[in-house]
Formats: structure tokens, sequence, C-alpha cells
């Protein structure tokens, strides 16, 4: 699991801790800026963006209706020079996102670096949740190759059961795993066309490899997150048994969702 693979298949992948709100972060954005760029970070994006909280209706009105109440929040970027990845900095996560993933000790380790600055900044109190998500594309190596050579079947939909020629525009299989310490998603797209993201997921200012933006054709997504939740005092050392977990977790899913056969194109 800690050797990397020569032809990989991960464009993108994001982890992310939620700890107790910093209303004031503004005033400690100095300090973690200058601690970023040390570290290799630096190009720095401020910004804010928007959270929609649902609250029930006034009583004079419809008190049972919730309505959608937008607010903006602080966030900050911290990019390296060739912008494949970076920090997201909010008053309540900390985000760390690659499209260059190189194996998982070493994303491990430049999520840790990144917190322990910001922690070290700020001294966090608890975190809230902690949670890790790939996006694989599977991308037949040849006109020889099919999708159904790389994907097991009960991630195909009909596109593994249509005959020969007949297009599919879009199959979406989504399977929920609630495990005893984490909730774990995996979602299998296969369409047809240029390689993409996900609705609710963006690569914040980042660039995808030369490889990943040629793919223009059948392809799928394979797409899996998992997360723990639970307040507990901010430890980095707990952190990463958590986060090693989820890896586990995560690798568990995807080895259920490819072949041997892609396996061996991908080392």
């Amino acid at each position: 699991m800690g050797k990397k693979m020569k032809n990989a298949p991960v464009y993108f992948t994001i982890a992310q801790v939620r700890h107790n709100p910093i209303l004031s972060l503004s005033t400690y954005v100095a300090s973690i800026q200058d601690r970023m760029r040390k570290a290799g970070y630096p190009d720095h994006r401020p910004g804010r963006t928007l959270i929609v909280n649902l609250v029930a209706g006034p009583v004079a009105a419809e008190p049972d209706v919730e309505q959608a109440i937008p607010h903006a929040v602080e966030r900050h970027m911290f990019l390296n020079m060739q912008g494949t990845q970076g920090f997201i900095v909010e008053q309540g996560a900390l985000s760390f996102q690659t499209t260059e993933y190189d194996t998982f000790q070493t994303f491990s380790e430049q999520f840790f670096e990144g917190l322990a600055i910001v922690h070290e900044c700020i001294s966090l109190g608890y975190s809230e949740r902690v949670g890790i998500r790939y996006l694989d594309a599977v991308v037949p190596k040849n006109d020889a190759d099919d999708l159904r050579d790389y994907l097991a079947p009960g991630v195909l939909g009909l596109a593994g059961r249509l005959p020969d020629g007949v297009a599919i525009g879009l199959s979406l299989s989504e399977t929920h795993i609630p495990l005893p310490d984490a909730n774990l998603l995996s979602r299998t797209i296969v369409r047809s066309g240029p390689l993409g993201f996900p609705m609710d997921l963006e690569p914040q200012g980042l660039r995808v490899p030369e490889r990943f933006e040629k793919v223009n054709g059948p392809h799928a997504i394979i797409d899996t997150d998992a997360s723990q939740v639970g307040r507990q005092p901010f430890d980095m050392e707990q952190l990463r048994v958590r986060l090693d977990m989820l890896h586990t977790r995560i690798r568990m899913a995807f080895d259920a969702s490819v072949s041997e056969h892609a396996l061996k194109v991908w080392q």
C-alpha cells in the first residue's frame, strides 16, 4: 500500500479536519502565511465562501418550513508554486488537497505539516470530524481494453450488460458502508467524454495533470469518501491514527471496485 504505482489512477485527493471555530481567524493569518510560505506554499489566496444554514421559518409565517440562510465565512488558500497542492484554512476546518498524489505516507506527512502550523499559531481545542476523499480515473489503456476489464461487475451497472457498441451516457453506482469506526461511501460513475469532477467537489485553485486533461472518451470515476465524526480533545497523534484507519477503509472499497487486470496496468 505504501508503494507508488507508475500509472496511478488518482487525480485528486483531499483530507480535512474540522475543529473548534476560530472567529478571529484574520488575526492569525499573517503568522500562518509566513510559516506556510517557508514550508513550500507561497501562493496565498484570501477569500470568502458562502455557507448555507437551514433554520425554521418565523412563527408568523410558516414555522415548520426550513429556510436557507446563507452567510459568508473567511477562507484562505495556501498553494505551492506549481499549483498542484495546497491548504484551505477556514474558521472551522483545515483541508489539504492535491492533484499530484504520491503515496499515502507522503500525503499524510504533508497534511500534518500544515495542520501543525495552524495548531502552533492558533492552539486548537478539539477536533470534530476527520475525513479523506479520493477520486480515481479508470481509463482503458488501449482500444483492446474495455471498462469491463477494469471494474468489478457490481459497480458497472447496465454498462457491463449491454451489447457491444451501445454507448452509455451516464451510469452511477453508490454504496454506503456504515462501519463501527467510520462512514464509508463509494461511488463509481461511468460516462463518456472529458474527465470531470463530482458536482460537490472542485479542486480549489489547482491544476490537473496533463495526462488526465487529455481524457476524452469512455471512462469511470471511482469516488471514495471515508470519515469519522466525534468531538475529541485536539491530539495530533490520535488524528494520525484516525486518518490511517480511514485510508485503510478507503483502500478496502477501492480494491473491491477494480479488477486484478486494472491493478497490473497501473503498477
